[in-house]
């Protein structure tokens, strides 16, 4: 699958440009949702003094929310370029490259551990929650947030009718990535282990800010997606074209949307 193929992720994750179009397009056109940080704070029931591990940490938006509570956090990436702009943000906060599958500390080092919105990136994330489970003290708590099997599904399902418009194959999402359904999986590893599912929705009222969203990642499920990325003008207007269609219909462009998190004890 594209998400968790070594080289897409490096290019999705070189800067954090696309990542952050993500995040302002969940902030501005969520509906139904509690607000975000204020629900990752409640699973981590951080306390001062608390060491905590975050995979795949990204630019390191967790380190400003944290600091100021009392809590040491260590952030680690696979991304040069987004631990290079932790390091810009922080420069005096813990940066450490290294992959999710091979975490390169001791056994029970840390009093949280999390991984918000990564193992779907993660090829073999079944290594990866044996990895934060070692690191993570007993008494400790892990938290994990992914999406449901079916996250966007609306979407995708423009993606792929304007994929065979344009003569392309589109990719379909296959259920080995990580994702929701996986909580006997987890519990394999985390016989403790509770799922918190949370059911919203994005709203669009217009066409331009669910193109560029979706020009981020989802316009490239192709099976031949073409080295020189020039699938990309022929598909934006197939797509823009049926989300006019919708708005005209409904008023507004509403794609429901999954997330939700693993939350365990030890």
């Amino acid at each position: 699958m594209l998400t968790t193929d070594p080289e897409y992720v490096a290019y999705q994750y070189a800067d954090s440009e696309k990542l952050r179009i993500r995040i302002e397009t969940h902030q501005r056109y969520t509906v139904g949702e509690p607000d975000f940080q204020y629900t990752e704070l409640q699973h981590l029931q951080v306390q001062s003094g608390h060491r905590l591990l975050d995979v795949g940490c990204g630019p390191g938006r967790l380190q400003a929310v944290l600091t100021p509570l009392g809590v040491s956090m260590v952030g680690l990436d696979r991304s040069s370029g987004l631990l290079r702009e932790a390091r810009a943000a922080a420069p005096s906060a813990a940066w450490v490259r290294a992959d999710a599958t091979a975490l390169p500390f001791g056994d029970g080092r840390f009093d949280r551990v999390c991984a918000l919105g990564v193992l779907y990136h993660v090829r073999e994330w079944k290594r990866a929650l044996e990895e934060m489970r070692r690191v993570a003290r007993p008494g400790g708590r892990v938290i994990i947030s992914t999406n449901g099997p079916l996250a966007m599904r609306r979407l995708l399902d423009l993606h792929h009718q304007a994929a065979l418009d344009a003569g392309y194959t589109p990719a379909e999402p296959r259920g080995s990535w990580f994702h929701l359904d996986h909580l006997a999986q987890v519990r394999d590893v985390f016989p403790r282990a509770e799922r918190d599912v949370v059911e919203s929705t994005l709203e669009f009222p217009e066409p331009e800010s669910a193109l560029r969203f979706y020009a981020t990642n989802r316009i490239d499920f192709l099976e031949d997606i073409p080295p020189d990325g020039s699938h990309r003008a022929r598909l934006l207007p197939l797509v823009r074209r049926q989300i006019e269609e919708i708005i005209g219909r409904e008023g507004t462009f509403r794609v429901p949307k999954t997330y939700g998190y693993f939350v365990a004890n030890l």
